[in-house]
């Protein structure tokens, strides 16, 4: 009688501790933007190419470099281009180590 008792406790308190674990382990937290950074993402990328160029000039630079080096080290061959995606908007351009299309 005893043990039939202290599996049914056993049972209910390893489904409660279950089930306060498992709360807190799928828990889903949202946390929203500052205006700050909201307006960041917002100023990100325009609809005129010229602004797009302006806002991803660091961008572009970065890849242009890492392009030219990867040339200039024989690892690619001198007519490579490079694609390369915004992460923040996802504006696309094509690099080449002489400039960008």
């Amino acid at each position: 009688m005893n043990a039939r008792r202290e599996v049914l406790l056993g049972l209910v308190a390893g489904a409660a501790g279950f089930g306060l674990l498992s709360s807190r382990a799928f828990a889903w937290y949202l946390e929203e933007m500052t205006p700050d950074q909201e307006a960041a993402f917002l100023e990100a990328c325009r609809a005129a190419p010229v602004k797009q160029a302006e806002n991803h000039t660091g961008l572009i630079a970065a890849a242009r470099q890492s392009l030219a080096q990867r040339i200039a080290n024989g690892q690619l061959p001198s007519g490579t281009t490079e694609q390369v995606g915004c992460p923040v908007c996802g504006c696309s351009f094509v690099v080449t180590a002489d400039g960008t299309n």
